[in-house]
């Protein structure tokens, strides 16, 4: 009831100042030098695409979307797409390293989320070996995206499978968007140094465009862990380039050609620990598009080649766990939509995707094929009424069934500026060949480190089972407004139900006739001492030096069989689908986009899930029940100003189960932000400074993440 009302209280306050704002006379602002201030216009109506496939003004969109446009991205005081998006009302944000960012919508994050999909022009860098996203993968700077488009809430109806939470759709510039060049250079605090270049150009029917960019950091700080050996902890560096070519056909077809290359390296965190990602590990890209006028066919293909070890994790030879990674994927697209009589406009589509494996650890699973279908309808009740009705269908290996995912939405509008939405969404995620075919052996063993089991780790297909997708019935109550003075506000209610969650669990634990060989570490002494110390248990099998605490000669590298262990030790890891998970919450928020003042401010509240037919839920994560986020923008043309506020409450975290000490709460955090800048030479040249997390906070983000400190950097960027 506390949390309740301690939501209505901020609700009420948002839709009062609302109000407010609407009952305002609108006044003419008084005439500035051209120098001093740019004039107030109209506000420009945001049209998005990723909610239906099919261009359609933001209010008239059938599900929760938020959109960071060219100017928000430009103004917003980001380091990266993790800060940028962390603005998004409903989304919830992790950064564990340098490099390592995860996001998920609407529920709770982890070390390696798998529920969203994220799209650049349409094109998916969701990487299905693993089922997650490499963010720094993306080929393209900040200045050549247009639009940033987050749907907050279940795609698949649309994007298919693994659009399960939510939807995040980059839209860059067309080159004739962007005609010139411009360079940037930055650097700053943690050993932090950046550039880019863009060039584009148009030629007659032609645009093409060219970039390049360069980002490295230092590690950030972290805290040590109980059981956990040292390690060095990593920044990153990360190269990209990017190349497109627009052939304008005819007014009203394009055809698009588009090729890419962006690498990394870094830390990335697992359940297992933190994965160093070695350097000149990429993904490339080839794309082409054909648009003429709604319809679009599409083709892409990704290449990932990558390297990796783990810093904790071992494998039987003592050794750190290695996982090299290698896909190729192929994909081809179509979508189209039809207006048919007065009442309805029909959009459908399909897609074709084969990938082809080589992994390390899960060395069968080398092929992956899938196809789906979609429908659906808009049908238009007069000027105020809309109701839109569709499913998708899809069947993806390994699953031994086809997926069908309905959607319908009803939305009201009683006038052009207010538009009220109820809607139910389906949606899944495909166990990724990791899930299905994970193969490796890795040792255990106590914190001490003293000696080492080995364990197996093997997908269910690999044990005769199957595992199913999960799946999500979602719910959802919204409204979007527009007042005077171009305020937008939005508040969205939801209710969502995740079936047959996929989770990494131990299988079998030593005892009885399965008894473990201890693997003495080849790093120790020749001369070692045994303490065990595991009453009343006797050990009456063991070998005569083992019992009590003798010193023994024993060559590193050799395993001792011993019983006595039971229950005390894992012996098999896998994966399975589990209960249900059940997230409620409310999204609210205002904004307004001006020439001169620009600002927003929103705020999440999110429901403790509820877990049924789970019997342990201590490794399961729980999300902060409040998230706020708030903006200001300042633009006069010579000189401009930005700052921006974030707010995580405290969250649970238990997807790292290296040792007991990985488990736990975060503290509650703010993080403010703050850039100011300068223009000359026509706004040509212009130099800025950017604070993120200005007052220095210690911002843990994750509980086995590192320590986000301040970071100041300078830039100067031209163009011409």
């Amino acid at each position: 009831m506390k949390r309740k009302l301690t939501w209505l209280l901020a609700a009420s306050g948002l839709v009062m100042g609302a109000a407010l704002a609407a009952a305002q006379d609108t006044q003419t602002p008084p005439e500035q030098p051209a120098t001093e201030e740019k004039p107030e216009s109209t506000v420009e109506e945001v049209i998005v695409v990723t909610a239906s496939r099919v261009e359609q003004p933001l209010a008239e969109a059938p599900a929760a979307i938020s959109v960071l446009t060219a100017k928000d991205i430009e103004q917003i005081p980001a380091d990266d797409m993790g800060d940028l998006l962390r603005n998004v009302p409903g989304m919830n944000v992790t950064q564990t390293s340098a490099r390592d960012i995860n996001m998920t919508a609407r529920g709770s994050t982890n070390t390696l989320s798998t529920s969203q999909l994220v799209l650049l022009d349409g094109r998916s860098i969701y990487l299905d070996f693993f089922g997650f996203v490499m963010w720094d993968f993306l080929p393209v700077n900040f200045s050549e995206i247009k639009q940033i488009e987050a749907v907050r809430g279940p795609g698949s109806a649309v994007w298919g499978a693994n659009a399960m939470s939510g939807v995040v759709n980059l839209i860059t510039k067309k080159p004739k968007e962007m005609v010139g060049t411009s360079l940037l250079a930055g650097g700053g605090e943690i050993g932090t140094a950046y550039g880019s270049v863009t060039h584009a150009g148009v030629s007659g029917k032609l645009g093409y465009k060219v970039s390049a960019g360069y980002y490295e950091q230092d590690a950030y700080d972290r805290k040590e862990y109980a059981g956990i050996p040292p390690y060095e902890n990593q920044g990153t560096s990360q190269p990209k380039v990017d190349l497109r070519f627009d052939y304008d056909q005819t007014q009203d077809s394009t055809l698009t050609f588009g090729a890419g290359y962006a690498g990394t390296d870094g830390l990335v965190y697992s359940g297992i620990g933190p994965f160093a990602i070695d350097s000149g590990s990429d993904l490339s890209y080839v794309k082409a598009d054909w648009n003429r006028r709604a319809l679009r066919i599409s083709a892409f293909a990704n290449f990932l080649d990558a390297d990796s070890q783990n810093l904790v994790s071992r494998g039987l030879n003592g050794q750190p766990l290695g996982f090299k990674f290698t896909t190729d994927t192929y994909n081809l697209d179509a979508s189209n939509t039809s207006v048919v009589g007065m009442h309805n406009i029909f959009t459908y589509g399909g897609n074709y995707r084969h990938s082809s494996f080589d992994l390390e650890i899960a060395p069968q699973g080398t092929e992956k094929d899938e196809w789906g279908v979609f429908l659906q309808d808009e049908i238009l009740f007069g000027d105020k009424v809309r109701w839109l009705i569709g499913g998708r269908y899809d069947d993806i290996d390994p699953l031994d069934h086809g997926v069908f995912t309905p959607r319908t939405s009803l939305l009201i509008s009683p006038s052009p500026a207010h538009t009220f939405r109820l809607s139910y969404n389906e949606a899944f995620r495909t166990p990724s060949v990791i899930n299905s075919y994970l193969d490796a052996s890795i040792l255990v063993g106590p914190p001490s480190g003293a000696f080492f089991v080995p364990a197996r780790a093997q997908g269910p297909s690999l044990l005769g089972l199957d595992l199913d997708e999960e799946h999500m019935t979602a719910y959802e109550v919204g409204y979007v407004g527009t007042y005077s003075h171009g305020i937008t506000f939005s508040l969205a209610a939801y209710d969502n139900k995740t079936e047959d969650s996929i989770d990494f669990f131990t299988a079998r634990e030593y005892g009885g006739t399965n008894i473990p060989a201890f693997i003495v570490p080849p790093n120790l002494p020749q001369t070692l001492r045994f303490c065990f110390s595991i009453p009343p248990t006797p050990l009456p099998l063991a070998p005569a030096p083992l019992r009590g605490c003798p010193v023994v000669g024993v060559v590193p590298g050799t395993t001792i069989p011993v019983v006595g262990f039971g229950g005390l030790f894992p012996s098999n890891f896998s994966y399975r689908n589990i209960g249900e998970v059940r997230d409620r919450g409310v999204e609210l928020g205002l904004q307004q986009r001006g020439k001169v003042w620009n600002w927003f401010v929103n705020a999440s509240w999110q429901d403790d899930p509820e877990f049924k037919g789970i019997e342990d839920t201590s490794d399961q994560n729980l999300p902060p029940e409040w998230r706020f986020n708030a903006g200001l923008g300042y633009d006069v043309g010579t000189w401009f100003w930005n700052a921006s506020v974030n707010y995580q409450d405290k969250a649970f975290w238990g997807d790292v189960a290296l040792s007991p000490s990985t488990v736990g709460f975060t503290d509650a955090f703010t993080m403010v932000n703050a850039s100011v800048g300068m223009r000359f030479m026509d706004e040509r040249l212009t130099l800025q400074v950017i604070g993120n997390n200005i007052f220095d906070e210690d911002v843990q983000q994750h509980f086995f993440g590192d320590i986000i400190s301040r970071k100041i950097t300078g830039q100067i960027s031209y163009r011409f």
